[in-house]
């Protein structure tokens, strides 16, 4: 019913992803990037439908998040997620990078830290350390493959005084966890025991695979700070919104004072107008791009499995990102970006730009067709031959 095989190269429209392409002189119809996360797949029909409408319209003036936003957006959670909430809790940003600038300014000042869990997504350390701020990082830990949350080291972090914000990837970017109901319980305990704030991102919460299940920060501790967007969910990031939802009434303030003197406070009349769609009218487009991207997944662990046995493929449990330890190739993190670029023509996002616990790793975005995903994969096993690198 709905069109996963549909690409609509990018180049000279201002991509990100496929602007690296462009640098690099790549003009091969048949390569692709697989680096920013966002989706090389059409939008589904609905929201495209919606958006001809809001252009037909002609005024596209400041624009706020009305009552009919609000209540898309309340019933979206409540029905993927499970979580009521309250009209009155949705504080608007052009995106989830600004609201996390604008937390920093919020709730913490200058010299305080703002801890984060690595390997990490990029901004959750650039912004709080452009904003000042102390960082403080809580990594990771690998056991048999999967990564998990060092718990006494967030607790000795938390305990500092000059702590004072946590951000939290949830579902977890770029390793694709899930936490668990227990996890996110502890979290919540150790924060509030020292009078942490939790910043909680939950931009990949509807790509959640099963068996597991996103548990909502606010489940655990309602004074929190809650992010979600259709933009990772229906592939709207280029529309810049963001819903910011703070059940706290204090909190709100704060943090809605921040975004009127740092960030601004109106969003984009575009992006209101998809998201409202996306939430109404998405649902089943969206359970069909879960079954496409699990296959994704599937066929690149099982290729990597028989051609690149070594190489160690982090569980997807949600997000729609492959994280793969391609250490035993035996080459050096720089080594590795030009083997991939430049031989096997696979643009992934390199691990380190995660923070040191990525190193060697390789981000792979698997949103978009198939047989691209396909053509990637044996160019990479093409060039490991000619190298002959080990497998």
């Amino acid at each position: 019913m709905y069109d996963f095989t549909t690409l609509r190269p990018r180049r000279g429209m201002g991509a990100e992803k496929w602007a690296e392409l462009e640098r690099q002189g790549v003009s091969d119809p048949e390569v692709i990037p697989f680096s920013v996360a966002d989706m090389d797949l059409l939008c589904a029909p609905e929201i495209t439908a919606a958006l001809r409408e809001a252009v037909d319209f002609g005024v596209y003036g400041y624009t706020v998040a009305e009552d009919g936003f609000r209540s898309a957006l309340a019933g979206w959670m409540a029905r993927r997620h499970g979580w009521e909430i309250r009209p009155e809790w949705l504080v608007s940003t052009f995106g989830v990078v600004h609201a996390i600038l604008q937390a920093v300014y919020a709730f913490t000042k200058p010299g305080e830290a703002v801890i984060y869990q690595s390997p990490a997504y990029p901004p959750f350390r650039s912004v709080p350390g452009a904003a000042g701020r102390k960082l403080y990082a809580n990594p990771l830990r690998r056991s048999d493959g999967c990564w998990e949350m060092d718990f006494d080291g967030l607790e000795a972090l938390c305990a500092r005084p000059e702590s004072k914000l946590l951000l939290l990837c949830s579902p977890h970017n770029p390793t694709g966890r899930v936490w668990t109901g227990e996890e996110l319980s502890r979290v919540a305990d150790i924060c509030r025991r020292h009078g942490v704030l939790v910043f909680s991102d939950e931009i990949h919460a509807d790509f959640v695979f099963a068996p597991h299940r996103h548990s909502v920060f606010a489940r655990f501790e309602e004074r929190c700070i809650v992010a979600v967007s259709a933009s990772k969910t229906f592939n709207l990031a280029g529309l810049s919104t963001a819903s910011i939802l703070i059940p706290d009434r204090e909190l709100r303030r704060r943090f809605r004072d921040a975004g009127t003197a740092h960030t601004g406070f109106f969003n984009n009349y575009f992006g209101l107008a998809a998201a409202r769609a996306a939430y109404e009218h998405g649902e089943a487009w969206l359970d069909a791009l879960v079954v496409h991207l699990r296959g994704n997944y599937e066929y690149a662990v099982d290729f990597l499995s028989k051609k690149f046995p070594s190489v160690k493929v982090a569980p997807q449990e949600g997000t729609y990102l492959l994280w793969a330890d391609f250490s035993c190739l035996g080459l050096t993190p720089e080594e590795q970006e030009r083997f991939l670029r430049e031989d096997a023509l696979v643009f992934t996002d390199e691990g380190y730009l995660f923070g040191p616990e990525g190193s060697g790793f390789e981000r792979l975005v698997l949103a978009c067709p198939r047989y691209h995903l396909q053509k990637a994969l044996e160019r990479l096993d093409a060039a490991a031959g000619r190298r002959n690198l080990p497998r």
